[in-house]
């Protein structure tokens, strides 16, 4: 599936809205709100172990690829996983926030949800400071 600028362009054009009218701490909170209401509705259609970092890359990898993502996973360990984005999914948002505070908005969720509390998630290369992709090294602590 190729990416879908339409779906990311709503995303984009909400955060944009929601900074606008109540200014970015808010907009932050409520974008990351609404993308854990889309993202959980997606995950708990799949059926997954919570802890498990194979069923982490594979509901994570089918979700990103339906929505036109293309990502990958080099490594799947038992207590490490590397999550790389080739594809920008809000690439309308670039200099309007930081790539930080826009991961985090989704990123936390999807390693405490599906893995546990115990996980965390560091970016070590981003797509918007001119590596070739974003990639995320997933570690339990």
């Amino acid at each position: 599936m190729e990416y879908n600028s339409a779906f990311f362009g709503l995303y984009q054009n909400l955060f944009l809205v929601l900074e606008s009218e109540l200014g970015r701490s808010r907009a932050i909170e409520l974008f990351g709100k609404i993308m854990v209401m889309g993202l959980k509705k997606a995950y708990d259609a799949s059926s997954f172990s919570r802890g498990n970092p194979e069923d982490f890359a594979r509901v994570v990898g089918a979700r990103d690829n339906s929505v036109g993502l293309r990502v990958e996973f080099p490594i799947v360990e038992n207590r490490r996983i590397v999550y790389q984005f080739w594809t920008d999914p809000f690439p309308g948002l670039k200099g309007k926030i930081e790539p930080e505070e826009l991961d985090a908005t989704y990123m936390q969720f999807k390693v405490s949800y599906l893995l546990g509390d115990n996980w965390y998630y560091k970016t070590t290369k981003h797509i918007w400071h001119g590596n070739d992709c974003t990639e995320h090294v997933i570690e339990e602590k």
